[in-house]
């Protein structure tokens, strides 16, 4: 992103006078574009540096899931510019669950984020949250590029991404971002995925967290 940020500010620097009004606005949007993902960048790594040094807080609270479901799809539908429609369904939620909001906020951006970014425009992406005995099942479905077997057992290593993504910006950290997360929950993730036929991410987060107070 830099390198994009650099190259656009030296062209309007050396030949804004030249420039016609739409190759002038294309070079602002490259700029605002790539700070953007320039800053998504350092908070995937602040926020993974924490985590492996043990200094990121769990602070289980009550939360509302389908509310806070809705609130987390605005967001990334906002951020993505309604490229795809995200499809929630919350109504087979538990009443009750206690939750790290921020962390969770960190899952399900995440997983949302990249169902998107790896999806046709247009295409659905599926959100259902249900649950079942002593936990509650999110489940993250798109019909986009799919990851190769080869790469699955990787995708939870830092800077690891699937091989057929390599001309779709991405960090290879948001899958270990999210795994950390759903630990500290004391839940797990599974990634299901066929390429050509799209990804399921599911996390599973027990009812009852050990690692809460009570």
């Amino acid at each position: 992103p830099l390198g994009i940020i650099q190259s656009s500010t030296e062209i309007l620097a050396d030949y804004l006078d030249k420039l016609d009004p739409d190759d002038r606005r294309e070079q602002l949007r490259s700029i605002v574009k790539n700070t953007r993902r320039m800053a998504d960048l350092m908070e995937e790594v602040l926020v993974l540096g924490r985590l492996d040094a043990g200094r990121m807080d769990f602070q289980p609270a009550p939360l509302d899931l389908p509310a806070f479901c809705e609130r987390t799809v605005d967001e990334v539908m906002a951020a993505t510019e309604n490229r795809c429609p995200i499809e929630l369904d919350c109504a087979g939620a538990p009443e009750e669950f206690r939750g790290d909001d921020r962390l969770l906020r960190h899952i399900f951006t995440n997983l949302l984020s990249n169902a998107v970014k790896y999806s046709e425009t247009g295409a659905a992406v599926k959100f259902t949250v249900t649950a079942e005995t002593g936990a509650v099942v999110f489940a993250v479905r798109d019909r986009g590029l799919g990851i190769p077997e080869a790469d699955l057992p990787r995708l939870f290593n830092a800077f690891q991404r699937g091989r057929n993504v390599a001309h779709i910006p991405g960090t290879g950290l948001g899958l270990i971002v999210v795994k950390r997360c759903a630990e500290l929950h004391s839940g797990t993730i599974t990634i299901e995925s066929e390429p050509g036929r799209g990804t399921t991410a599911t996390i599973r987060l027990p009812l009852a967290n050990p690692n809460s107070e009570t």
